[in-house]
């Protein structure tokens, strides 16, 4: 059997220009209840979930801070901060990863389970 806890591995997610995103790989139970409480705008508000880093930069070519240890205040006004264009290759970077947790999740509600009998 495997663990009960939701899982805190990571997934690297491409952009274009050799950029990426780092993403969780699946919320826990009390992430994915604080994003449905979130007000607002449901796209920033999966972004800010499940995003944990990226190798993007800001005007000055350096390295654009963003860590899921920063105050969520801080993060979503990094994120609105970036162009839209990039705001928009995030979110799609991310509807896949989505799509295929919901995918996994339905599997598992739809596969029975296997009875082991003894002989």
């Amino acid at each position: 059997m495997g663990s009960d806890l939701a899982s805190r591995e990571t997934v690297r997610l491409p952009l274009s220009d050799g950029k990426f995103i780092t993403v969780k790989k699946e919320l826990s139970a009390g992430e994915s209840w604080d994003l449905d409480d979130e007000p607002g705008n449901r796209i920033q508000s999966t972004v800010l979930a499940y995003l944990v880093g990226w190798n993007l930069v800001g005007a000055d070519d350096l390295p654009l801070s963003y860590s899921p240890a920063q105050p969520k205040d801080e993060r979503r006004d990094t994120v609105r901060a970036l162009s839209e264009s990039r705001i928009k290759e995030i979110t799609d970077a991310l509807l896949p990863h989505l799509q295929a947790i919901r995918r996994a999740e339905q599997e598992k509600k739809t596969t029975p389970p296997v009875e082991v009998v003894s002989v």
